[in-house]
């Protein structure tokens, strides 16, 4: 069972390999923290990997999109905040 688990994690050290040469090759390689890990994500990489690819921490993204989704205004479910 050992050799499954080191293919295992060979498998997710290539994922991430490929993830980051992707990343760097594409048009976001100059774009913000957050549009870069939008991006690995749609690659169907896990938080901890998009946060490494990065250079940032799982909690530094949830928090740059939490803001992200401050500055438009309204809430996850669509609604305005009526006055």
């Amino acid at each position: 069972m050992p050799n499954d688990e080191q293919e295992a994690n060979w498998s997710a050290v290539i994922a991430r390999c490929l993830a980051y040469l992707c990343l760097k090759n594409s048009e976001y390689r100059d774009k913000s923290t957050l549009e870069q890990a939008a991006f690995l994500e749609k690659l169907g990489l896990p938080m901890n990997d998009r946060a490494g690819v990065v250079g940032s921490t799982p909690a530094s993204l949830r928090e740059l999109a939490r803001q992200a989704r401050s500055k438009k205004g309204g809430k996850k479910n669509g609604k305005r905040k009526r006055r």
